[in-house]
């Protein structure tokens, strides 16, 4: 359901704050229909949840907010061994990719030196920890 980028991105603006259909699609750039088409999606499948709606000059407005910044698929099971994980749609600039990933080589860089420091002090078990940025092939329903 997330793994279209528009609709990770139409989620991280409506956690922020609600918004009506034409306001994200401003907001995001794309149609009012295409936008509208994937909250009802995402409302379909109690992604996000109709905060209020308000009456304007005999229009209805209804504004959407995401029930919650993270989700998980109850329904997916973690193969042995593996602690934790994350995934998620986004869009980049090749910028910000590499920002990313010097960020992230960076937070790798840091548990290390956290790691050594706490080593006398705390039970430690050994982790293989791997980050992959990849190019999407989730293609956005217009």
């Amino acid at each position: 359901m997330l793994s279209n980028p528009l609709r990770a991105r139409i989620v991280a603006y409506l956690y922020e704050q609600p918004m009506t259909p034409k306001q994200v699609a401003d907001l995001v750039g794309k149609n009012h229909g295409t936008v509208y088409y994937h909250i009802q999606q995402l409302l379909k499948h109690d992604i996000l949840e109709i905060e209020s709606i308000n009456m304007e000059k005999g229009i209805v407005e209804k504004y959407y907010r995401a029930r919650a910044r993270i989700y998980k698929n109850p329904e997916k099971v973690s193969p042995p061994g593996h602690m934790d994980g994350r995934t998620t749609n986004i869009y980049l600039s090749k910028k910000l990719v590499a920002q990313l990933s010097e960020e992230l080589e960076n937070l790798f860089f840091k548990y290390g030196h956290l790691s050594h420091k706490e080593k006398d002090t705390e039970e430690q078990s050994p982790y293989s920890i791997e980050f992959l940025i990849k190019e999407s092939n989730e293609e956005e329903k217009e």
